[in-house]
């Protein structure tokens, strides 16, 4: 008995390629840098928007949020997310953010009630540790009980100088 088994990297605009001769995403996530160039201990400012493509909802989604090296997530930003969602009630049919989990490349955020009708929008900070040329890694978002239904959003390069 015997098992084989094998990894591999693409270059990004191969995996676009890709997937643009599969289907097409129906779930969109865009995201904005204020600024790729700044120095240590400075912060950038990230702006998501998630947007269903096709008629429907997804109850519950995930956001992957990748983190280049080198940064610091400014946890004030997505607490502040989390307080804005608290109180709304039962009916509230736009899209709400329900919980985060920080790991060491990514932020993992939570929401439900996403729907063609309703967009998400929010925007959190990241703070440069250290000098570097680094690139994030790939974001995507997806429904959570069908991720065929999915977007991708390609990775950023940024620099941090001294």
């Amino acid at each position: 008995m015997y098992q084989i088994s094998g990894a591999y990297y693409l270059p990004w605009k191969e995996v676009v390629a890709l997937q643009a001769v599969s289907a097409p995403d129906l779930l969109t996530i865009d995201l904005t840098y204020d600024r790729t160039e700044l120095t240590v201990n400075d912060t950038v400012q990230v702006d998501v928007v998630v947007t269903m493509n096709e008629t429907g909802r997804a109850e519950w989604a995930l956001i992957d949020l990748g983190i280049p090296p080198g940064f610091a997530v400014v946890t004030e930003d997505l607490n502040a997310l989390l307080s804005r969602y608290e109180d709304v009630p039962e009916d509230y049919e736009f899209p709400t953010i329900e919980r985060y989990e920080l790991t060491g490349r990514q932020i993992l955020i939570y929401i439900s009630n996403l729907s063609h009708e309703h967009s998400l929008t929010f925007s959190y900070r990241m703070q440069a540790k250290f000098p570097i040329a680094s690139q994030s890694p790939a974001s995507n978002a997806y429904d959570y009980y069908n991720p065929d239904i999915r977007g991708d959003a390609a990775p950023i390069l940024i620099v941090v100088n001294p």
